[in-house]
């Protein structure tokens, strides 16, 4: 990951970035000592991860948070003041880490980042996805982000939409498998489904959003858990 630590104590700022190297994040790390110049940065290459001070020269993070673009930016509050906290999550902030910092602390937050930067990564692919089909003798093309799931119908694959319209394509099931993002999984010989799209499992069976409920095979119980 890119990260940027905005920080105008030295020792902390050093202690940081050796803490983010012990877990495996040091290859790009950039360090800034006021407010002004992060944002500069900011501006020119946004990072995947800000940590920030909040008492800093120029302008404070709470004011630097006012200038970051909503959402775009995974931002680690780092401080010493815990009446920030609530603010500072008003402006969605990833975390709020009380110094002095502790490796497992770091750790537990850095976690968090990454779940969040791979769903985004997940969400951006399953909506580039895109299945071309033969449909009542027309051609079409689906974005992977509208499919609930694909079953197969003896010939037929039914692919069912989220906005509740089905799809019959002759074609065997596998032959989209490679098409879809990973998002999606078989879930038996006969079905695959959007992950994003279930509902509830009990035992056996998955419910989709759209109410469809589906047969989980026994050699394909682990992929799905």
């Amino acid at each position: 990951m890119r990260i940027y630590i905005a920080e105008d104590e030295p020792l902390a700022a050093a202690k940081l970035k050796f803490f983010l190297e012990k877990l495996g994040e040091g290859p790009d790390i950039s360090l800034f000592d006021n407010g002004m110049s992060v944002l500069a940065a900011i501006n020119r290459e946004t990072p995947d991860v800000l940590f920030l001070d909040i008492q800093m020269p120029e302008i404070t993070g709470m004011q630097l948070l006012e200038r970051l673009p909503a959402g775009e930016l995974q931002v680690i509050i780092t401080t010493a003041y815990d009446q920030y906290a609530l603010p500072a999550f008003g402006f969605q902030v990833a975390d709020y880490l009380l110094k002095p910092i502790t490796i497992e602390r770091l750790s537990t937050a850095l976690a968090k980042v990454k779940e969040t930067l791979r769903l985004r990564q997940l969400d951006r692919e399953i909506h580039a996805a895109t299945l071309s089909i033969r449909c009542d003798g027309r051609d079409e093309t689906l974005h992977a982000s509208n499919i609930v799931c694909l079953e197969s119908l003896k010939d037929y694959v039914r692919i069912s939409l989220f906005n509740g319209q089905n799809r019959m394509v002759l074609a065997p099931l596998h032959s989209f498998e490679q098409q879809l993002p990973a998002e999606f999984v078989r879930i038996h010989r006969s079905a695959i489904i959007n992950r994003r799209a279930i509902a509830s499992i009990d035992g056996n069976e998955v419910t989709m959003s759209n109410g469809q409920r589906l047969t989980i095979g026994k050699t394909y119980r682990n992929i799905l858990k």
